[in-house]
């Protein structure tokens, strides 16, 4: 049997109806209405902003390779000319006949649809302002150089920290929104001198919590090479959905030649 021609996705439910409802990337990440999609076969595309702002192009399923070709064929690529390409981790090689990459990482893509249990230190959890406490969640989150909180832009819906007999701050996480509207735990982040204490969890629990509640879900990314963050999500019933590696783009490989084609040049 054939493989269907590429197929142009413009709606989250036509994304979600390509691949079906137990995807739970395409389910909460994208938009309710797509700048770019594209389907073929069992993968699909889409032009994503990630959380922290980059233009990038989700491309993920079975088998990503003929969605790959034949968007480098028809000139897709070149055409969206994205900064970043997110593939499946086990997948990532493909990209190699078609462009040229630098740089990036590994990360995971979690949910979470279930009310975790109450932790033991949550109940020194209390509320932050994203304005008038930003200086100092700044501070904290500056220990960690990854980190992606952004306390002060008026991005975050809630901070919850917890603080010591001093009143200095130890923990604080928030929750932001992806494009869909979809909550999403970021910032996330205890104090060196506090870590092992349960801080970090209480705050997680607890911001998750409030989300689930109110809206069903709850969903986060990570660093892949976070493994005792991985394990704690895990723990508080969070599913990994999507294993991804993102890479820069660098230049495009015509296929018909060894030429490539800065993406600067474009």
């Amino acid at each position: 049997m054939g493989v269907e021609g590429l197929r142009r996705l413009r709606t989250r439910a036509e994304l979600v109806a390509a691949l079906g409802a137990e995807d739970a990337f395409a389910r909460w990440d994208p938009p309710a209405n797509l700048a770019a999609g594209y389907a073929l076969g069992g993968a699909v595309a889409y032009l994503r902003r990630s959380h922290s702002g980059r233009s990038t192009l989700s491309i993920w399923g079975a088998d990503v390779e003929p969605l790959v070709a034949e968007l480098a064929r028809q000139g897709v690529l070149t055409e969206l000319a994205p900064g970043w390409i997110s593939l499946p981790r086990n997948q990532i090689h493909v990209l190699d006949a078609y462009v040229v990459t630098r740089g990036g990482g590994e990360w995971d893509w979690m949910w979470c649809a279930s009310s975790p249990p109450i932790q033991p230190e949550e109940g020194r959890v209390i509320e932050l302002d994203d304005v008038r406490d930003a200086d100092e969640i700044a501070r904290l989150l500056s220990e960690n150089p990854r980190s992606e909180g952004y306390p002060g832009q008026g991005r975050s819906d809630l901070w919850l920290g917890i603080r010591d007999g001093d009143d200095a701050l130890l923990a604080c996480g928030a929750i932001h929104r992806l494009d869909s509207g979809t909550a999403h735990l970021a910032g996330i982040h205890t104090a060196e001198r506090a870590r092992g204490q349960g801080l970090g969890r209480a705050v997680t629990a607890a911001l998750t919590r409030w989300a689930v509640e109110r809206e069903g879900v709850c969903t986060l990314g990570m660093y892949a090479d976070s493994h005792p963050a991985r394990a704690l999500y895990h723990s508080l019933g969070y599913r990994t959905d999507k294993e991804w590696t993102s890479r820069a783009l660098v230049a495009y490989r015509n296929p018909a030649s060894a030429y490539l084609v800065p993406r600067e040049h474009l």
